[in-house]
Order: C-alpha cells, then sequence, then structure tokens
C-alpha cells in the first residue's frame, strides 16, 4: 500500500500501547456490531505496528478470529473478502476510520455456534495483493469524499 509501518526501535512501546488497549478495551458480549467496530479498532492499530517482516496478516486473522470467539462470536472466512480486508486494515491504519474494516467482517460474523465454519485459515488462499491495492485507493477516494465504511459496503462492495 506505500505505507510506512512502526519502525524497530518503537516495536516494543507501540505492541505495549496496542495490546493494553485489545486487553483493556474488549468486544461487546451482547452487541454484534459493537464487537466487530471494536475489533476493527484494534486490527487497524495491531496493522500499523506490523511487527513481522512476514505473516502478520496470517497472524493478526487468526489472533482477532479467536479474539472474538473468547467473547462469543465467530468469524466464517469463507463469506468474507479477505482481499478487501487486507485493504481495509490499512485504511484503518492510515486514516484512524476502522469502518471499512467493520464493513467487511461484518458478512462473516456471527454468534458462535458449535460447528462454526470457515476459520481463519480458510481465508489464505482469497487474497491478491494487486487487488487489494486497487480496493485500497478505492476505500481511501472514497473516504475522501465523505463517505464511510458502511455505506461503502452498501452502494456495490468492491468495484472491480
Amino acid at each position: 500500500m506505500g505505507l510506512i509501518h512502526c519502525v524497530p526501535e518503537y516495536l516494543p512501546g507501540e505492541l505495549h500501547r496496542v495490546f493494553s488497549a485489545i486487553d483493556q478495551y474488549r468486544p461487546s458480549l451482547t452487541d454484534l456490531d459493537e464487537a466487530i467496530a471494536t475489533t476493527a479498532d484494534h486490527w487497524g492499530e495491531l496493522t500499523g505496528v506490523h511487527p513481522f517482516r512476514d505473516g502478520n496478516s496470517r497472524t493478526q486473522r487468526f489472533f482477532f478470529t479467536e479474539y472474538l470467539r473468547d467473547r462469543g462470536w465467530a468469524l466464517d472466512w469463507t463469506r468474507i473478502d479477505d482481499t478487501a480486508v487486507h485493504a481495509a486494515r490499512h485504511v484503518a491504519m492510515a486514516t484512524t476510520d476502522s469502518s471499512y474494516l467493520a464493513a467487511a467482517l461484518r458478512p462473516g460474523a456471527a454468534p458462535v455456534t458449535h460447528h462454526s465454519p470457515g476459520g481463519a485459515s480458510a481465508a489464505t488462499a482469497g487474497k491478491d495483493a494487486r487487488r487489494s491495492v486497487d480496493i485500497f485507493r478505492q476505500m481511501m477516494a472514497h473516504k475522501r469524499s465523505g463517505g464511510t465504511g458502511a455505506d461503502w459496503w452498501i452502494a456495490g462492495t468492491v468495484r472491480e
């Protein structure tokens, strides 16, 4: 996306800051949209830290899937556009507006059942880096024109 992530000397402090917030401000147990919004806020922050050379997306996808599961919510990654999530994470990082990420996650979010399908590993095959950059640019243009993540998804989701 052409964005600068956290420089190595600041990683310990930034990780402490982000994980302290993740621990302190937990997703709602009763309101799915609130739970997704809280998770999206944290996910955008952690995307900015970007502590690993490789594997940040996979690690974060697994972490936040389990983070929500711990609060009673499931993410079915077979119903989520992983490439759009990747773009929206970076929009959240660049602008502090996590509404695009929340909207991208929402189609796959539901209460946990005993056999919730589509765990985090279901998403790994679908990400297309070039498409992710195109979606990121579209989301940023939409935001600059006064839009939000919610109306982005209502208006027709991702433009090909």
